[in-house]
C-alpha cells in the first residue's frame, strides 16, 4: 500500500504540475495578449496626441488671431470714441458760430429796420422842409406884392 500511495501521490504531484505548468504558460499568453493591448493603447495614445497637436496649433494660431482682432477692435472702439468726441466739439462749434450768426442777422436786421425808419424820417423831414420853403417863398411873394 505504500507503494500504491507513492503513485498516487507521484501521479498527483505529475498532475497538479502539468496543470501548473498549464496554468503558467496560460498566464504568460494573457500577459502578452495584455502587452500587445497595451502597446495597441501606447501607439493609438501617440497617434491621438500627434493628432491632437496638430488640431492644437491651428487652433492656437486661430485663438492668436482672435486675440490680435479684439485688441483691433479694441483700438477701433477708442477710434470711434474719439470721432464722437470730435463730433461733438464740432457740433457744439457749429451751434455757438450758427447762433452768432442768428445773432448778427437779428442785428443787421433791426439796423436795416431802424435804416427804413431813418430814411422814412428823412424823407419826411425833406418834405416837410420843402412844404416850409414854399411856404416861405410863397409868403414872400405876398408880402412883396402887399407893400
Amino acid at each position: 500500500m505504500a507503494e500504491w500511495s507513492a503513485a498516487v501521490a507521484a501521479g498527483a504531484f505529475v498532475v497538479l504540475t502539468a496543470g501548473l505548468l498549464i496554468g503558467l504558460r496560460l498566464l504568460l499568453k494573457r500577459v502578452e495578449q495584455t502587452g500587445a493591448a497595451v502597446r495597441e493603447a501606447q501607439a493609438d495614445l501617440h497617434r491621438l496626441a500627434a493628432e491632437i497637436s496638430s488640431v492644437l496649433q491651428p487652433l492656437e494660431e486661430s485663438v492668436r488671431s482672435v486675440h490680435r482682432g479684439l485688441e483691433a477692435a479694441e483700438g477701433l472702439v477708442q477710434a470711434v470714441r474719439q470721432v464722437g468726441g470730435t463730433v461733438e466739439k464740432t457740433t457744439s462749434a457749429v451751434e455757438r458760430v450758427t447762433d452768432a450768426f442768428s445773432s448778427s442777422a437779428v442785428k443787421h436786421a433791426e439796423r436795416i429796420a431802424r435804416g427804413k425808419q431813418l430814411g422814412e424820417a428823412a424823407q419826411w423831414a425833406e418834405l416837410g422842409l420843402t412844404a416850409w420853403q414854399l411856404w416861405q417863398s410863397s409868403r414872400s411873394g405876398k408880402q412883396g406884392e402887399s407893400e
